[in-house]
């Protein structure tokens, strides 16, 4: 694992690669606007990537990341709670990161408009994991009659899909409903909706 630059230039480069791809997805993200982004000279994005491919997979790669290593905190701190409990509070969680990083959503719609490398590597390295773990889950609880019986794809996209689209269309949710949704209040909101949709009490 690299360490991260002493006057946080890396750091900067993916923070604003994140925005840019997931604004304008792979193609749209030019290296000279996530330069511009970042506050960075361009060549540093090769010294530090190496290229737009390795740039675009280490981004999402820290960003799927995030969300492994604060979900992973939330079941090790709970440790001895009921299994009803910990997935409630492991789907609120999902809930708060979604509403914290719409990019990840908005990244992988990008790349979901066609198949090809970066969809794949996306499905098997970053995605596959998160559906394991989500089923692993959900689904002991779905069969003890404590979560809605839903078919497993359907029980995942219903999962990502409700956590994470009124954050990734939050400009939209603001003109059309007065609500913006990533204020505290609405965000916790959402977490009660999501988990009285999926859960049966």
């Amino acid at each position: 694992m690299q360490r991260p630059s002493a006057d946080g230039t890396r750091e900067r480069i993916l923070a604003a690669a994140l925005d840019l791809f997931s604004e304008r997805s792979f193609e749209g993200a030019s290296t000279r606007l996530i330069a511009e982004r970042a506050g960075v000279q361009q060549p540093l994005l090769t010294y530090h990537f190496g290229n737009k491919e390795e740039l675009w997979r280490t981004a999402v790669g820290h960003l799927f990341e995030d969300l492994a290593n604060a979900l992973a905190e939330r079941v090790d701190g709970l440790r001895g709670v009921d299994d009803e409990t910990l997935a409630k509070l492991v789907v609120a969680d999902f809930v708060r990161f979604s509403a914290n990083h719409p990019q990840l959503h908005r990244i992988i719609m990008q790349e979901c408009k066609s198949e090809g490398d970066r969809l794949a590597w996306l499905v098997e390295q970053q995605i596959r994991p998160l559906y394991e773990a989500a089923l692993g889950l959900l689904e002991p609880l779905m069969a003890a009659g404590k979560v809605r019986d839903i078919p497993a794809a359907h029980l995942y996209y219903l999962l990502t899909g409700a956590a994470a689209t009124i954050f990734v269309l939050a400009p939209e949710c603001r003109l059309l409903t007065g609500v913006d949704p990533v204020k505290p209040s609405e965000v916790e909101r959402h977490v009660d909706a999501v988990i009285s949709m999926l859960f049966v009490s």
